[in-house]
């Protein structure tokens, strides 16, 4: 059944959706992974980022069958909830709040890059400004919020083209001969640098979040889920032939895109780069975890998980209270200055953990719905699905561990975490009515 919030709009289309997940995706990672997955792959860059894509597209197409199939506002939280059960779903949802941590990793690294051009500015200032701008902008409404989210695309995707027609007429192409340079730390090594990257090409997987607010999502949503994460991993790959391509690969192992682009601009698209590209990839990124971020919450507060308040609608149709929530836990990292390298680390590995919930229901949806499954213009076949979930789970659990491995006390905190989750949802469960359970 599909879920709506009756007081959402209906005002995204095929456009709106493309703009929003290729904002989504293209962030921080493709800026500041890029370099660290040179050091781990040399000339093999271009190849992770196919690698990754692939990685990332089979749970990007679970996701779109289910919302095809059953299209909801807060469309991963239902799934969980309905397929897997009640208290998993506010589990996955507790998950994802502290997941948005990476709020505050995106307002850094855009206050990083306007104060590399400009070193007087204060970074703290510039950082809470672009997180109380793109807060503001959703609080306005959706339809403004994707408006924004366009051109901030447009100018971000321009200046990524220009990084690559600038920088391939300078690629040194004998560099990626030979399985030596593709894979210098060996195949465990390639490996390592492709689920490194599922961090910069993941994303669209989040306009599942948006299904009570889409015109057509059974049409629109695989589409923009799919065609969003093609488009950019292409994009990657060419910026990899060219970040790995130019310059010595020890000289570029393990820096930024920053480095590269002074050799191949002059000075005035230099400029533009830097704040098309890496300022808007960033600033797209903080938008688009607004407008999709608060849905599965909007509709668990309904449900009585949260207090009734909490699901507020204002009178421009936005869930006003639950975005501050979020803004909140953007704001609290950068005003107390924490580490954007343990926000980051901390952020995407909450990250790959919950995803796992939602891409689960895969393996139940062809059981529990069949009627959906039969009724969705988005055919895939049962035995296709369970290989892709099956491909997906084991991906996005490998690079789980991978990005865990290198912080202290990690899974200690996730445990203590979800601990707390686990009484409070057994306390509350009685109070909890959910809007639609499918049996």
């Amino acid at each position: 059944m599909a879920e709506e919030k009756k007081d959402l709009k209906k005002v995204l289309g095929l456009g709106d959706l493309m703009g929003i997940g290729i904002g989504q995706i293209i962030g921080s990672g493709i800026m500041a992974l890029t370099g660290i997955c040179i050091a781990l792959t040399g000339a093999g860059t271009p190849f992770a980022f196919i690698l990754a894509a692939i990685l990332v597209i089979c749970p990007n197409t679970v996701l779109a069958v289910l919302g095809s199939a059953v299209p909801a506002t807060g469309g991963m939280y239902t799934y969980v909830r309905d397929y897997i059960g009640k208290k998993t779903g506010f589990f996955y949802l507790a998950l994802l709040v502290a997941g948005q941590l990476v709020l505050a990793m995106f307002a850094i690294t855009f206050a990083e890059y306007m104060c590399s051009l400009l070193p007087g500015l204060n970074q703290t200032v510039i950082a809470f400004a672009i997180l109380t701008i793109c807060y503001v902008m959703n609080l306005l409404g959706i339809d403004l919020a994707a408006k924004l989210q366009n051109v901030l695309v447009v100018v971000l995707l321009a200046a990524l083209v220009l990084f690559i027609g600038f920088g391939l007429p300078k690629v040194d192409w004998s560099v990626f001969k030979g399985i030596d340079a593709i894979m210098p730390n060996g195949v465990v090594g390639f490996l390592t640098g492709a689920s490194l990257l599922t961090f910069a090409t993941g994303g669209a997987e989040f306009l599942s979040e948006l299904g009570g607010e889409m015109k057509n999502p059974g049409r629109d949503l695989p589409r923009a889920m799919i065609g969003s994460t093609v488009i950019v991993a292409v994009i990657y790959a060419l910026m990899g032939v060219v970040a790995a391509g130019v310059l010595p690969i020890d000289e570029v192992a393990g820096e930024s895109l920053v480095l590269v682009a002074r050799e191949i601009f002059p000075t005035p698209v230099y400029i533009f780069f830097i704040v098309g590209g890496g300022m808007f990839a960033v600033a797209s990124t903080l938008n688009a975890t607004f407008t999709w971020c608060t849905k599965g919450l909007l509709i668990a507060a309904e449900e009585g998980w949260l207090p009734k308040k909490a699901a507020s609608i204002s009178k421009r149709g936005t869930p006003w209270i639950l975005l501050t929530v979020f803004y909140i836990i953007g704001a609290i990292p950068i005003l107390t200055g924490l580490d954007i390298g343990t926000i980051a680390m901390l952020g995407n590995g909450v990250s790959l953990i919950y995803v796992l919930f939602p891409i689960f229901t895969g393996y139940l949806i062809y059981k529990k719905n069949p009627k959906a499954m039969a009724k969705t213009s988005f055919k895939v076949k049962k035995p296709v699905l369970m290989v892709l979930t099956t491909i997906a789970l084991a991906g996005y659990v490998m690079a789980a561990i991978l990005n865990f491995s290198d912080i202290e006390n990690a899974w200690q905190m996730m445990l203590i975490y979800s601990a707390v989750v686990i009484v409070y949802a057994f306390l509350r469960e009685k109070k909890v009515h959910p809007l639609s359970e499918e049996n």
